[in-house]
């Protein structure tokens, strides 16, 4: 039976937003800010693909007489959701690029009960990833489509930084991926060059930055810590910034550890390619 054509029903267009918000906020960014953002989709189709196949099927024949059929495909479509606050281009680049790198060909991003404009590091970072389709939608309006797409029968897969719940948990056909983690991060600075703390700045707005090691100055919203190795490793919980010689203790504790010369880039440990494919399972026994 041929599969349908995909597409996302037509009441979304009224919350697109604007090609020339993209355009505008492109060009009031600045080079190294979008040098930071381009690290971090390149480093994320690196660890996701990009995927060469389109879909996949395995047949195996068991000693039992068992035959199987094990086959995938992306699924139809993916939603990210942020929250109406949310400003992190890193992190919502985490969220989105792996989709996008699984070969997920319809993807839409969606700001929830987002007041004033869109911010722009966010469009940006949307655009030199490639994608077009992003609205702003209130909670409500955001939820029925949600329902929409599940009651469809669609496969599909969502990742939730908005905080929402998933309103149809009993349609199977949608994933539903919510990441957390802990928004304090333990920074070691073996001198004043170890991390670019403007590009921490820049990427990850509303994290508290806790800065060890050498004593620098301190941008807005960062604090100092201890001046040693071993306060630096007690501090860690799930997110450090630590130079290659302590990645290895620090990554004992953290779920996250990046190293210089990553700080524009991010990427969810629980998130993995799996997560953007439908799969199907066969087990029939032979003649």
């Amino acid at each position: 039976m041929p599969k349908q054509v995909f597409s996302f029903p037509d009441s979304l267009d009224g919350f697109l937003v604007d090609d020339e918000l993209f355009a505008r906020a492109y060009g009031e960014s600045a080079d190294r800010e979008r040098a930071w953002m381009k690290t971090c989709i390149a480093r994320l189709y690196e660890w996701y693909g990009p995927r060469r196949d389109r879909a996949g099927r395995i047949a195996e024949s068991w000693r039992s007489g068992l035959e199987s059929v094990r086959a995938h495909e992306p699924v139809d479509f993916a939603v990210v959701l942020i929250g109406g606050g949310f400003a992190s281009p890193a992190r919502l680049l985490a969220s989105l690029v792996p989709s996008l790198a699984c070969g997920v060909e319809h993807v839409l991003v969606v700001r929830v009960d987002g007041e004033g404009d869109f911010p722009s590091s966010l469009l940006t970072g949307m655009e030199l990833a490639g994608q077009e389709l992003v609205a702003d939608m209130g909670r409500d309006d955001v939820l029925s489509l949600l329902r929409t797409l599940a009651e469809a029968g669609r496969s599909g897969a969502v990742v939730d930084l908005a905080g929402l719940d998933d309103p149809c948990p009993e349609q199977g056909r949608v994933a539903w991926y919510r990441p957390v983690l802990d928004g304090k991060a333990a920074v070691f600075m073996e001198d004043g060059a170890t991390f670019d703390l403007e590009a921490l700045a820049f990427s990850h707005p509303g994290s508290e930055f806790v800065l060890y090691g050498a004593d620098v100055d301190l941008p807005a919203g960062f604090v100092r810590g201890g001046g040693d190795e071993a306060s630096f490793l007690n501090a860690v919980t799930d997110v450090a910034y630590a130079p290659f010689a302590l990645a290895g203790e620090a990554l004992e504790a953290a779920r996250l550890v990046l190293g210089p010369g990553q700080e524009g880039c991010w990427v969810w440990p629980g998130l993995h390619p799996e997560f953007f494919l439908f799969h199907r399972t066969s087990w029939t026994l032979g003649d």
